[in-house]
C-alpha cells in the first residue's frame, strides 16, 4: 500500500478504516433506491442504470460469473440470470445474506481476490472501483480472473457529467463528491449520508485505467441518475424534478458511465 505525502501510515490506515466503516453502514442500509432498483411490493424496479447494464451482457450459458462488490445480491442474479451462469459468485466487504457463493474481501486492506487466474467467464465491477483507493491494483485483479476469450462489465459515477459540471459552477459540491468521510460538506444534501467515494472517474480517465491493465473498451453506455434520485423521493418537488428530468434527457455526459471490456490481445 503506498501512502500519500505527508501522511503517516497509522493515518492513512485509520482513513481506510473510516472510510471501509462508511461503506459497509451504507452497503448494509435499508433503502435499496441507489442501488440500481426499488422494491414495490413483489416488483422490482430498475433504475437506467441497471437497464443499461443488463443491455451489455453477453450470454454465456453454463459459465462462471463473478460479481466484485455484489452488496445484496440484486443485480447479481439478475445479471447471473441473463448471463445463463452455471456458477455465480459475489465478492464484497459485507455479507448481506446472499444465497449464491459469496466471498467477504476487505478491497482497501486485500484487494487481491482469492481466485485463481482465468477463472471466470464473466466478470462485473458495478459502482464499486469508487469505493477503492488502489483502482489498478482492482483493474488488474479483474483482469486476471477472466478468462481469454471472457468480458467484463465496469460502472462508476461520472466525473465530468453535465449534472456535476453546473453544480461546480454554482459552487456546490458535486454528488458523491466529497471532501469528508463524515459529512456531505458543501453539497445540497449535506445532512444526508456520505457515499464513502474516495476514487473519481472522467471517461477519459476511466478508460486509461482499464487499458493501463489489460482491458480493451468494446462499448460504452451512459444513465442518469434521474430515476435513482426518483426513487428516493416520496414526493418530489417539481422545481427539481423538471430540470433534472430535462438533464437526463441529454444523450452526452450523463452521470454513470457502464463500460464492457475483454482482454487485450
Amino acid at each position: 500500500m503506498r501512502y500519500p505525502a505527508r501522511m503517516s501510515a497509522s493515518g492513512h490506515d485509520e482513513q481506510v478504516r473510516t472510510t471501509a466503516s462508511a461503506n459497509a453502514e451504507r452497503w448494509s442500509a435499508d433503502d435499496d433506491a441507489w442501488r440500481g432498483y426499488k422494491r414495490v411490493g413483489d416488483r422490482l424496479l430498475l433504475d437506467e442504470r441497471a437497464e443499461r447494464t443488463l443491455s451489455l451482457v453477453e450470454p454465456r450459458p453454463g459459465g462462471a460469473y463473478l460479481d466484485v462488490g455484489c452488496g445484496p445480491g440484486v443485480l447479481t442474479r439478475l445479471l447471473s440470470e441473463r448471463v445463463g451462469a452455471a456458477r455465480t459468485v459475489g465478492v464484497d466487504l459485507t455479507d448481506l445474506g446472499v444465497d449464491f457463493e459469496h466471498v467477504q474481501v476487505d478491497l482497501d486492506r486485500d484487494p487481491t481476490l482469492p481466485f485463481a487466474d482465468a477463472t471466470f467467464d464473466v466478470v462485473s465491477c458495478l459502482e464499486t472501483l469508487e469505493h477503492v483507493h488502489d483502482t489498478d491494483l482492482l483493474a488488474r485483479e479483474l483482469r486476471r480472473v477472466l478468462k481469454p476469450d471472457g468480458y467484463a462489465i465496469v460502472s462508476v459515477p461520472r466525473l465530468d457529467a453535465l449534472l456535476a459540471i453546473l453544480m461546480l459552477g454554482a459552487g456546490m459540491q458535486p454528488l458523491a463528491v466529497e471532501c469528508s468521510l463524515r459529512r456531505r460538506y458543501g453539497a445540497p444534501d449535506e445532512g444526508t449520508q456520505v457515499s464513502g467515494h474516495v476514487s473519481h472517474f472522467t471517461l477519459r480517465a476511466l478508460k486509461s485505467l482499464l487499458r493501463a491493465n489489460g482491458f480493451t473498451v468494446d462499448a460504452i453506455e451512459q444513465a442518469s441518475a434521474y430515476t435513482s434520485w426518483m426513487f428516493t423521493q416520496e414526493r418530489p418537488s417539481p422545481m427539481v424534478r423538471l430540470p433534472l428530468w430535462v438533464l437526463s434527457k441529454i444523450p452526452f455526459k450523463k452521470d454513470d458511465m457502464i463500460l464492457r471490456v475483454r482482454p487485450a490481445r
